[in-house]
C-alpha cells in the first residue's frame, strides 16, 4: 500500500517455507489476508512462541520489542501514524534532514508519557515531495554515475546517524507491556478518526472489500515485536504463504515481458525487454523511458502501479509512449500481451543465446532464481534442465553456469541438495548452530557432475544472493567446485524455523548457519573470486544488504585467506585477460541493443574458458 510516509531505515524482510522445516530466505513478505479474529489473545501466543524459540534469548530486548509493536500498530492504520520519543521529536530539526522531517500535530495519550504520536500533514508532505522530486531531477541529469553512487553512500550514511540518534532517544524511554496495552486501548478508542485513507493517497482502496479493523492492528504489532527481534522474524498469513510458494515456483505471468526499474522519483526505464518477449516483438528497446500507459501519465507512480498498469489478460493490447534518446518525439508502442514464463528454474544453452558468437561454446546456463517451492523442488527441476541441455551439447558439456543472481533463498534442505549436486558424496554442504544442537550436512543427492575438472562450473552472485544461495555459493567455494564471480553477496546467515501458531505462520530466528570450512558469511556476504559487474558499463551501483538491516545478527569470523586458491584465480585472471577485453569490446559494441546483454555472464564466458584449458585450482 502506498502511503507517503517518511521511515527511519526500518525495512521488513520476511520469507518463509513449510512448516516444522527450516528456512533459509529474504525477501519481502506483504501480508494482506489478516485473519478477521487476530486479536490481542492471539499476539500474545505469537510472542510467547517467539520468545520461547528464538536463537538467542539474551539478545532480546523485550522493552524495544514492545515499542516496535507499538510502532508498527500507529503506522499500519490507514490515516499512518508515527511514535516517536518525545526527546527525538523535539531535536528533530538538528537531527533530521529538512526533506525528511515531518510536518503534523502532536498527541500524547497520557501527560507524562516520553513519547508523542505524530499525525501527518499529508498535503503538505505531498506539496513538500513534488517539489523536492522536481529539483532533485533536474540536477540528477547532470550528474555522472559515479556521483550518484557517491550521493547514495552519503544519503545511506545519514539515514543510519538518524536511526542511531533515535535508537539513543528510545533507550532512555520506559516502555512496558503495559504501555503497549495502553496504546492499543488508544488506538481502538480512536480508530473512527483514523481508519480513512489520506486524501492524498493514490492507487485502489485495499479496504475496499475487508474493512479495516482492530485486527489488522493486531497484526501488525505482532510484526513489530518480532522485526524487533531480528528483521528475518515475521509472522506471515495463511493466504500469503501459500501464494508465496507457488508463485517462488511458478511466478508467470500475463504482460508484455520486459524489466523495469526506477518509479517514484526516477523515470521507468525498461532495463530489457525479455528475449522472445511481446515488448521485445513489438519494437520496445532497452533505455526506453516510460512516460505514459494507455494514454495516461505515469509520472511519480512508484514502480508496482505501473507494472499493473501494463499487465493485463493475454490477447489484449496495452499502449505505451516511450521516449528514446535517438527520437525527437515520444514513440507509441502498441503491445499485445501474452503469458510470460517465469520458472523457479530455468536453462539456457549458450549457442542459442545472441552472443554464441562472442564464444562459441557448449556452455549449459541453470538460472535458479528461489529455493522456495510448491510441489517440485529445486533440485529435481536443475537434475531435468542439466539433462536437457546435456542432449542438446550432444552429451558433453564445456562448462556450467550457476546463475544465483538475485535469487532470495527459501528451503534449507533444497540449499543442501542442491549444493550435493555438484559435489562428490558425503561431502558437507553446510553446518547448522542451533540453541540446542550442532550438525554438518551432508546432501543426500546423486552427483550430476562427475569430473568438474572436465566441466569447470561457474556461479555468478550479486547483492540479491542470500541465504540459501549462499549456502550453495559457499559450500563450491569452500570444496574448489566452482568459481565464484560476480558482487558480494547479501549477507544472511541465519535459518529461521515456522509453526502454526492459532490462525498465522511465525517464522522466527532459531539457528545460524556456517559454511564448511567453519565461518560464517552473516554481514560478510559471499565474496567472489572474481568480482564482476552486472553493469554494461563496468559500474558498480550502492546495493542493500544484510548490514543495511536494522537489528540483524552480528558478523562473527570472517573466512580466512586461501593462498592455493588465491594463486588459481590469478593465474585465471592472467589466461583470461586478452579475451576478458574483447568481453568488455562485444559489451561496447552492443550496449544500445534492444535486448540488453547479460554483461555478468558475458564477462564469464572467458574464465570459464581458461577453466576448461587446464587451470584446476
Amino acid at each position: 500500500m502506498k502511503r507517503g510516509i517518511p521511515k527511519f531505515t526500518k525495512i521488513l524482510a520476511s520469507m518463509a517455507l513449510l512448516l516444522y522445516a527450516g528456512f533459509c530466505g529474504c525477501d519481502p513478505a506483504q501480508s494482506k489476508e489478516v485473519p478477521q479474529g487476530f486479536s490481542q489473545d492471539n499476539f500474545d501466543r505469537v510472542v510467547e512462541h517467539a520468545l520461547s524459540n528464538y536463537l538467542d534469548p539474551e539478545m532480546v530486548v523485550a522493552r524495544r520489542c514492545y515499542i516496535g509493536a507499538a510502532e508498527e500498530a500507529f503506522k499500519t492504520l490507514p490515516a499512518g501514524l508515527l511514535m516517536m520519543p518525545e526527546s527525538f521529536y523535539s531535536r528533530m530539526p538538528e537531527i533530521v534532514a529538512p526533506e525528511r522531517q515531518i510536518p503534523g500535530k502532536k498527541i500524547k495519550i497520557s501527560a507524562d508519557d516520553a513519547f508523542v504520536i505524530i499525525v501527518p500533514d499529508y498535503k503538505e508532505l505531498e506539496k513538500r515531495r513534488k517539489a523536492i522530486e522536481a529539483r532533485e531531477k533536474a540536477r540528477r541529469k547532470t550528474m555522472t554515475q559515479a556521483q550518484k553512487n557517491a550521493e547514495a553512500e552519503k544519503f545511506r550514511d545519514q539515514l543510519k546517524k538518524e536511526q542511531k540518534e533515535l535508537e539513543t532517544a528510545w533507550d532512555s524511554v520506559k516502555f512496558s507491556r503495559d504501555d503497549f496495552l495502553r496504546v492499543m486501548t488508544w488506538i481502538e478508542a480512536n480508530l473512527d478518526s483514523y481508519k480513512e485513507l489520506p486524501s492524498t493517497f493514490e492507487g485502489e482502496n485495499p479496504y475496499a472489500d475487508t474493512p479495516f479493523g482492530m485486527h489488522y492492528v493486531y497484526f501488525a504489532a505482532a510484526n513489530g515485536f518480532l522485526q524487533n527481534m531480528d528483521p528475518h522474524s515475521a509472522v506471515i498469513d495463511n493466504t500469503s504463504w501459500d501464494k508465496m510458494r507457488k508463485e517462488s515456483e511458478d511466478s508467470s505471468f500475463e504482460g508484455i515481458g520486459a524489466l523495469l526499474r526506477g518509479g517514484g522519483s526516477s523515470d521507468v526505464i525498461v532495463e530489457t525487454p525479455l528475449p522472445g518477449s511481446p515488448a521485445l516483438k513489438a519494437g520496445l528497446r532497452a533505455g526506453d523511458i516510460i512516460r505514459k500507459v494507455d494514454g495516461k501519465s505515469i509520472e511519480n507512480l512508484n514502480l508496482s502501479e505501473v507494472v499493473k498498469r501494463i499487465r493485463g489478460k493475454k490477447d489484449t493490447a496495452v499502449v505505451l509512449d516511450v521516449e528514446r534518446t535517438t527520437e525527437v518525439e515520444q514513440i507509441s508502442i502498441r503491445i499485445k500481451r501474452a503469458k510470460i514464463e517465469q520458472k523457479a528454474v530455468s536453462s539456457n544453452y549458450l549457442l542459442d543465446l545472441p552472443y554464441k558468437d562472442f564464444m562459441p561454446m557448449r556452455v549449459g546456463i541453470i538460472k535458479i532464481s528461489s529455493f522456495l517451492f510448491d510441489k517440485k523442488r529445486p533440485s529435481e527441476l536443475i537434475r531435468h534442465e542439466y539433462y536437457q541441455l546435456l542432449e542438446k551439447a550432444d552429451g558433453r558439456l564445456d562448462g556450467i553456469i550457476l546463475d544465483l543472481r538475485g535469487n532470495p533463498g527459501g528451503d534449507l534442505e533444497e540449499a543442501i541438495n542442491v549444493g550435493g549436486l555438484f559435489l562428490p558424496d558425503n561431502t558437507v554442504v553446510v553446518e547448522i548452530r542451533s540453541r540446542e544442537e550442532k550438525a554438518r550436512r551432508k546432501s543426500r543427492e546423486r552427483r550430476l557432475v562427475v569430473n568438474s575438472k572436465d566441466v569447470p562450473i561457474i556461479v555468478l552472485i550479486n547483492a540479491g544472493s542470500a541465504s540459501a544461495s549462499e549456502i550453495v555459493a559457499s559450500a563450491l567455494q569452500d570444496h574448489n567446485a566452482a568459481l565464484i564471480l560476480g558482487e558480494r553477496s547479501f549477507g544472511k546467515a541465519s535459518v529461521q524455523s515456522l509453526r502454526p501458531v492459532d490462525s498465522v505462520i511465525v517464522k522466527v530466528t532459531t539457528a545460524r548457519y556456517y559454511a564448511p570450512n567453519n565461518y560464517t558469511i552473516q554481514v560478510f556476504g559471499v565474496e567472489p573470486d572474481i568480482k564482476v559487474s552486472d553493469e554494461v558499463d563496468g559500474s558498480y551501483p550502492v546495493r542493500f544488504r544484510e548490514e543495511d538491516m536494522w537489528k540483524h545478527l552480528p558478523e562473527l569470523q570472517q573466512k580466512k585467506e586461501d593462498p592455493a586458491r588465491r594463486a588459481w584465480i590469478e593465474r585465471l585472471k592472467q589466461l583470461a585477460a586478452a579475451e576478458s577485453q574483447a568481453a568488455e569490446n562485444f559489451l561496447k559494441g552492443h550496449e544500445k541493443d534492444a535486448v540488453k546483454p547479460d554483461a555478468m555472464l558475458i564477462r564469464a564466458l572467458p574464465y570459464l574458458k581458461a577453466m576448461k584449458s587446464g587451470a584446476a585450482p
